[in-house]
């Protein structure tokens, strides 16, 4: 790695191998790509890149060859909601599905020269329909961008 972002396709991979149950992981511009919450495919998951922030330490001398960041991104999940009748908004295959998720990235370290293990943010429903639910959760991992 250099200066570059964190790789989110690294997410993505690690999800790919964990996580049978879903039938498609992408990133973002698939996430964007969908118009109507029928359109997902389900279960699937996408990874999206949220932000860097630099994690308060400036380069002091000229020539910096390291930066330690904070690098946060998002799994959304598109699953099946069968709009339960008992005002639940999430039926339990969807709880299991959030749960692997989680299982397969909390404490994960990226094969990624500087990343530290992902650790979980929050979590929220973003939307839902009658066959559709879409549930975000965020992660956060330090990462050092670096010349190589």
């Amino acid at each position: 790695m250099n200066f570059e972002p964190f790789d989110t396709g690294l997410i993505a991979q690690r999800l790919r191998e964990q996580v049978p149950a879903l039938q498609f992981i992408s990133g973002a511009a698939d996430y964007a790509a969908v118009k109507e919450l029928a359109d997902f495919r389900t279960p699937s998951a996408y990874v999206v890149f949220a932000e860097e922030v630099n994690t308060g330490k400036f380069p002091a001398t000229p020539g910096v060859c390291f930066q330690s960041t904070s690098a946060v991104f998002g799994v959304v999940l598109a699953l099946r909601n069968y709009r339960e009748h008992f005002g639940e908004q999430m039926h339990q295959e969807a709880r299991q599905l959030v749960g692997a998720v989680r299982m397969a990235l909390i404490g994960h370290k990226p094969a990624s020269h500087g990343a530290s293990t992902v650790g979980w943010v929050s979590g929220a429903v973003l939307d839902y329909n009658a066959s559709v639910l879409l549930f975000g959760d965020k992660y956060q991992l330090h990462n050092t961008l670096h010349r190589d």
